[in-house]
């Protein structure tokens, strides 16, 4: 078969499976992932159990695989059934963005995008665009997502966003994303202000081996940047330490105990003008990598997404230069 008649049969195939696809199996395979029981998954869809399960069925029989292990307690995803739930949940939120597309533009809008972001871009490259698009260009819907790198990859991949601003993480193959660095991230270890240890700051990671920490969870890159540097110190790793993945809850538990964290420094920044938060004078080494902004390869750029795309890299340009001393 040439090539040529191969891309024409695979088109062929797949425009068969998208007529025949109904929009309820979709919304099915994502009910099923948030409720593994066929007859509560109906019920959330006001289906009937049997309509319910002659819609599995079929889907089934057209994508030619098992989709759900059955057994008495509910439904298994298979691989394939974890592939299609993926893509059904992909599919959903492009068609819950096309009717938010449709009606901006009856309102007299362009687009929407929806962007994800960690916390260390936030106060230096998000909000300041966006400030400035409410004047610049009010035709442009957005909404933000501040959550953690593994978080924010999980989202893109289900389509709830469009662009985001953190690390690739494991889990999603590079070929997947289009990344594109944007600036560095310096860490710092930081205490509440009323925390004894600034009685008698440290001035090494050697002094803070009985320390409690917070730290994010893992996988998180902050989580592994401060386990490499007490790794590289031939240290022992913090013990029992409080994980959140929250900024603004380290920040309130920072004041309210003797426990200690690593912040970005644009984030601590924000609080120790406020006297909330002090820096301990214990240098980290630099093992964080950027942060970049990404997008999914086989996301088509929309105009509004394109702008903001653009926006964000013109900001870290202007943010990469003044941090050169």
């Amino acid at each position: 078969m040439t090539e040529t008649s191969f891309d024409a049969t695979i088109g062929i195939m797949t425009d068969n499976l998208i007529f025949r696809l109904k929009f309820r199996q979709l919304l099915l395979l994502r009910q099923i992932d948030l409720e593994p029981a066929l007859n509560r998954a109906a019920r959330s869809l006001n289906l009937s159990q049997p309509t319910a399960s002659k819609l599995l069925q079929d889907m089934e029989t057209d994508l030619e695989v098992q989709l759900f292990e059955r057994h008495a307690h509910g439904l298994t995803p298979t691989r394939a059934g974890s592939v299609a739930i993926r893509h059904a949940r992909q599919i959903l939120a492009d068609l819950g963005r096309l009717r938010h597309d449709l009606q901006a533009v009856q309102q007299g809008l362009t687009g929407t995008v929806s962007i994800g972001a960690i916390s260390a871009p936030l106060h230096e490259i998000v909000l300041p665009i966006l400030a400035d698009l409410a004047e610049a260009q009010p035709d442009i819907s957005v909404t933000l997502h501040v959550d953690t790198s593994h978080d924010l990859m999980e989202m893109m991949q289900a389509g709830r966003i469009d662009l985001a601003i953190g690390r690739p993480v494991e889990g999603i193959a590079a070929d997947q994303l289009i990344v594109e660095e944007l600036a560095p991230e310096r860490l710092v270890i930081v205490a509440g202000a009323q925390n004894p240890v600034l009685q008698d700051p440290p001035t090494s990671l050697a002094q803070l081996t009985g320390a409690r920490w917070i730290v994010h969870t893992t996988p998180s890159p902050m989580r592994q940047a401060i386990e490499a540097a007490f790794t590289m110190a031939r240290l022992p790793l913090p013990l029992f330490p409080v994980e959140l993945t929250s900024i603004y809850a380290t920040i309130g538990l920072l004041q309210r105990s003797s426990l200690l964290a690593v912040l970005p420094r644009s984030v601590f920044d924000l609080f120790s003008k406020a006297e909330i938060l002090r820096e301990l004078p214990v240098t980290l080494p630099d093992l964080l990598a950027p942060y970049s902004l990404m997008r999914l390869r086989d996301r088509p750029l929309t105009p509004a997404m394109a702008y903001l795309s653009d926006e964000i890299k013109r900001r870290a340009i202007g943010l990469s230069d003044s941090l050169i001393k």
